[in-house]
């Protein structure tokens, strides 16, 4: 059995296994959302104002809404590249789990007073004013498909856990929207473990996780009507009780468990700060210092190892040098290292505590 033979068989058993897994949120989880709250109620929790309140429940119910837009996007990559796996854990896990989440925010704005027909009516325009598959912009290769679906996750499952924070802790509606958090957090592992599946067995595949990654953005990029909410999003979150830096490491650790190696994730931060023009290091324009990098033996892996310990991940200590020239070149990698700390410009990782918007 060849390496690529071997890999197929893996991904084919992993979606095998998750199909058993498949949780919907049902019609009795919802009959239990019976509490009656306030706008007004709901600010106690947070900084949001009583607009801004329902902005947020409503971003969550459109862009759950277009699940069905976001799975043919899924299944045409799938179809492509003759991915019946793919195609597979879409079709019986992925898209019947996704389609019931949109519900619980219906129900909480149904509460909050909003009119079901007016509801109903706004999510049939977010329908047809939207036509996410031709403008998905990360790529339709299995793998740009499963870095993708690990990021939108990931955040969303961030975002559902400040929108759950809205709650009282002791109602159901807080129990509800928890288990539609915990299925985007089990949506996360795996398609992080799809991706670290196909990557095992071609490495090279590592520059479409790149790609996918610069080019990412969450659904609500693309639905008009819903489009200016997604844009405020990212200054809520302190405003819900949460941290944008947070959300950066969660989507860093996911990004490091699927590549598992300093190298490349020290590639993509280094190739991630060419392609928004931001500068690493003051005075000096990034195309150089990526040249630099790039060059430089175990360069990108140096920025991998630093990027990750100032998130607070352990990466791991650099062996005992046994030879002479593995003791110059332990040397000359601590010297880099400690003058890389002083001098690397972390903007929209730390400094700026900026990451991508959440939807």
């Amino acid at each position: 059995m060849s390496k690529n033979e071997y890999s197929l068989r893996k991904l084919e058993c992993y979606v095998e296994a998750q199909i058993p897994k498949l949780r919907i949120v049902n019609a009795k989880d919802l009959e239990t959302m019976v509490e009656c709250f306030t706008r007004e109620e709901l600010t106690e929790f947070s900084g949001l104002e009583t607009r801004e309140i329902i902005d947020s429940f409503w971003l969550s119910l459109i862009t759950e809404s277009l699940t069905e837009q976001y799975s043919e996007t899924f299944k045409k990559g799938a179809a492509h590249y003759g991915a019946m796996w793919l195609g597979s854990y879409i079709v019986r896990f992925w898209e019947p789990d996704e389609i019931s989440h949109a519900y619980p925010f219906k129900k909480i704005l149904l509460t909050l007073g909003m009119d079901e027909s007016s509801i109903d009516k706004e999510i049939a325009r977010a329908k047809q004013s939207t036509d996410y598959s031709s403008n998905h912009k990360s790529g339709l290769h299995p793998i740009e498909l499963t870095t993708y679906g690990m990021i939108q996750e990931c955040i969303t499952d961030y975002w559902y856990g400040l929108q759950r924070g809205l709650l009282a802790e002791n109602s159901n509606s807080f129990r509800v929207i928890s288990k539609v958090k915990g299925r985007e957090a089990l949506h996360t592992l795996q398609f992080t473990n799809l991706t670290a599946i196909q990557l095992e067995a071609e490495p090279e595949l590592i520059e479409n996780v790149i790609q996918a990654t610069l080019n990412f953005q969450m659904p609500a990029n693309e639905i008009p009507t819903v489009k200016d909410i997604e844009l405020k999003t990212q200054s809520w979150i302190p405003k819900m009780n949460g941290e944008v830096i947070d959300l950066l490491k969660k989507i860093v650790g996911n990004l490091y468990n699927a590549l598992e190696d300093t190298d490349k994730i020290g590639k993509l931060f280094t190739m991630y700060a060419s392609y928004s023009e931001r500068r690493f290091i003051k005075l000096i324009p990034n195309r150089f210092v990526s040249y630099g990098i790039k060059n430089l033996r175990q360069g990108y892996g140096i920025v991998g190892e630093i990027v990750l310990e100032q998130l607070g991940f352990n990466v791991g200590k650099s062996k005992s040098p046994n030879s002479l020239s593995e003791e110059i070149e332990f040397r000359i990698k601590t010297v880099i290292k400690r003058w890389a700390k002083h001098r690397l410009y972390l903007e929209g990782f730390l400094e700026g505590r900026s990451a991508p918007s959440i939807q």
